[in-house]
């Protein structure tokens, strides 16, 4: 009781510079907190990516086709390769002409102009294992053409990370920045306690008895500024979530991060968490040299 007493006080003596430290650590929070939001979509969108990464491989007119299935039956073989299909012009007609508009193209021409392809999916998107697939088609007979979009897939997945990264590097600047003032802050309050910290070492208190209601008043910042950081992100979330589904009709709300289980509970624990232990750490950092008070 006595250690909470004590923050107490400290709280009535230095309100103004505690409410600076919970704020620096709810905003700190709300840059975490748009980070990881930030970093789960766009893997998620990753991952959509990558499942829907072909490789199409167009084969020549009158190629051989006892060659050609030996070529599948050797990228059956590479763990690279996931999945691999072979599709005749005649399936591939068939599904180009459930479209109106690529049917009435096909029909101006007098025979079925598109080529025989294999489709090849990947176990997982990455140069490397494009560079080698394509490699193996080059050598062989009979092929056309082979595309797979990398390039451009490519460029996207680098601004993906790129935009990663940027995210990281401010949420490590302001978990920094969080340690630092709440640092100062309960310094500080050290300082402005130095009488009643050398009062109680005079009469024997401990340095435990004596640092624990600093560490307590760090938890407490840490606690209410993960509250609030949480608190503020759900409003946000919740306004943007609204506005997008109003202009696109899309509802991101079905998305599991932003589903009540999660969103209200989960991260919520994460941001309390998240909070407390920058208070803790910031508190831990302040008391280092108390013995000298």
């Amino acid at each position: 009781m006595r250690a909470f007493r004590e923050v107490l006080l400290n709280f009535k003596k230095s309100g103004f510079m505690s409410l600076i430290s919970i704020g620096t650590i709810a905003i700190t929070i709300i840059i975490l907190g748009n980070y990881f939001i930030v970093n789960k979509g766009i893997n998620y969108f990753l991952l959509k990516v990558e499942n829907k990464i072909e490789i199409v491989v167009f084969l020549k007119e009158g190629y051989d086709f006892d060659k050609i299935k030996n070529t599948i039956i050797e990228l059956e073989s590479l763990i690279e390769a996931e999945n691999i299909k072979f599709i005749s012009k005649d399936d591939a007609y068939q599904d180009f002409i459930k479209d109106k508009e690529i049917l009435t193209i096909l029909q101006s021409f007098e025979k079925n102009p598109l080529p025989d392809s294999i489709k090849i999916k990947l176990k997982r998107y990455t140069q490397k294992n494009i560079e080698k697939i394509i490699n193996i088609l080059k050598s062989k007979e009979g092929i056309e053409e082979i595309q797979y979009g990398g390039k451009e897939i490519e460029n996207l997945i680098n601004i993906l990370n790129v935009i990663k990264i940027i995210t990281a590097i401010i949420g490590i600047i302001f978990v920094i920045s969080s340690l630092l003032v709440v640092s100062n802050i309960i310094k500080l309050t050290i300082y402005a306690r130095r009488q009643d910290i050398y009062i109680f070492k005079m009469v024997g208190a401990t340095n435990f008895f004596i640092k624990i209601p600093f560490v307590l008043e760090g938890i407490v910042h840490g606690f209410f500024g993960g509250a609030i950081g949480w608190a503020v992100l759900y409003v946000i979330i919740n306004i943007l979530l609204t506005e997008i589904k109003k202009e696109t009709g899309l509802d991101f709300s079905k998305f599991y991060l932003f589903t009540p289980a999660f969103f209200s509970i989960n991260f919520l624990i994460e941001s309390l968490t998240a909070g407390i232990l920058l208070g803790f750490s910031g508190s831990i950092l302040s008391l280092g040299n108390i013995k000298e008070k």
